[in-house]
């Protein structure tokens, strides 16, 4: 799950208010005598109940301990964490971590590491874009909770597809027809999108895999990052396409919205997301799955399935945790696959273990989903990189490129590639 960031400035005044927070010592019994473990997360309303539900469940099993979930917003949480974790009173006893986040945290040695008998479920059970960068020098410091697709699946727009007689598109041909068809403009004004798939979250994952699905590659054996190659410029010149073609443009880029809200205000009617954006239709829009939107498979752009994904929100617990033991209990409980595939359930997001893959209980709970399980074996980790550092600079080229009259798309993906190579990758070992 993914907010939207605001400006340093606000942040860092919200980080002083918040962390006056962390100095003060935390009771460690609470009125019953039971040992309180105070569990972190970002202000999503699914993940807060889904959480709370866990620690409810948690606390039957294990009647001596209790549960306390905090929730923070997004905008200043990880600096929240980082000030946790240099405290030496207070902090959390388990955090929740987007993986594109947790890299800084690993860095600065500040973690406990993950047990060994939950590190070996790790190695064998779960697909390994999930545990993606988790592992430094041979030792987990994370464990992930979902498997991260911004690939794979999109918002339609039902009642649109319905007014125009359109059947959903299933090949890329038929995609791009069908995108072409619906979009109007006014001038330089998108009135309607047909396909979206520039935003912040969806641009560069979307683009990987169609590098992928090509047959290509673009992490190199030493770690480097190359897109200047025959599928990266050809990847990188359907996309353009689309923007020059009046299927979409840079707004929601620039503004940094995402694409599919374009299709929940009648706005557009396609738009490539993760499964997570499914509760926003009820929730923010009061729309109803079936009668006015659905969530329907991306058509495969090349020959092969492939695609990169990115780790994904993932549990962790402090070094400086003064219940370390029982963090890891709790953890490890989350972890249970039964118990794992009812918070997969609760946030709308795909689990990491393979042996869920076939789960039953999630394919009855989430039917409108169950096409990507298929698809997940196909991935592969998005790489060794500060993700959000690499999405930064890969925005930023495609901007250029999109404003450019003569746009020069080798030269340009192979600066990327040197920036992203230079700037982004991680400077621990993962073996």
């Amino acid at each position: 799950m993914k907010k939207k960031l605001v400006s340093i400035m606000l942040c860092t005044a919200m980080v002083v208010s918040l962390a006056a927070g962390c100095q003060d010592k935390k009771e460690a019994k609470n009125s019953d005598g039971k040992t309180i473990l105070t569990l972190w997360c970002h202000d999503n309303e699914p993940w807060i109940k889904a959480y709370q539900s866990m620690a409810e469940k948690f606390s039957k099993a294990n009647p001596e301990y209790a549960v306390e979930v905090k929730d923070f917003p997004f905008e200043v949480y990880n600096d929240k964490i980082q000030t946790a974790l240099t405290s030496k009173t207070g902090g959390p006893d388990i955090i929740t971590v987007f993986g594109g986040n947790a890299t800084s945290f690993i860095e600065s040695d500040a973690l406990s590491p993950v047990p060994e008998s939950l590190s070996k479920e790790l190695d064998e059970d779960y697909l390994s874009p999930t545990t993606g960068l988790y592992k430094k020098e041979g030792k987990y410091y994370g464990v992930p909770m979902e498997f991260n697709l911004e690939y794979g699946g999109m918002i339609v727009n039902k009642k649109l597809f319905d007014e125009a007689g359109l059947s959903y598109p299933s090949t890329w041909e038929e995609l791009r027809t069908t995108s072409k068809k619906v979009a109007k403009s006014n001038g330089n004004i998108s009135e309607m999108k047909g396909f979206e798939m520039i935003d912040t979250d969806a641009l560069l994952l979307n683009y990987l895999a169609m590098i992928l699905q090509q047959g290509g590659q673009y992490q190199q054996e030493n770690g480097s990052v190359k897109f200047d190659t025959p599928e990266g410029i050809t990847a990188m010149n359907e996309i353009l396409s689309m923007v020059k073609d009046g299927e979409c443009d840079l707004e929601n880029l620039t503004s940094g919205e995402y694409c599919f809200n374009d299709v929940y205000q009648d706005k557009g009617y396609m738009a490539s997301v993760g499964s997570w954006a499914i509760g926003e239709g009820p929730d923010s829009y009061n729309l109803t799955y079936g009668t006015d939107f659905e969530y329907v498979p991306v058509p495969q752009y090349g020959d092969k399935m492939a695609f990169a994904s990115e780790t994904g929100w993932g549990i962790l617990v402090p070094e400086n945790s003064e219940n370390k033991d029982a963090a890891w209990k709790f953890v490890e409980f989350l972890s249970e696959p039964e118990n794992l595939v009812q918070h997969n359930i609760a946030c709308n997001q795909l689990p990491p273990r393979k042996s869920l893959l076939d789960n039953q209980e999630y394919k009855e709970a989430m039917p409108n989903v169950a096409f990507l399980l298929d698809i997940l074996p196909n991935g592969q980790w998005i790489g060794p990189y500060h993700t959000f550092d690499m999405r930064d600079i890969f925005i930023d080229m495609f901007m250029d490129l999109c404003q450019s009259e003569t746009p020069d798309v080798k030269a340009a993906l192979k600066e990327a590639s040197e920036q992203i190579t230079e700037t982004c990758k991680i400077n621990y070992s993962m073996e």
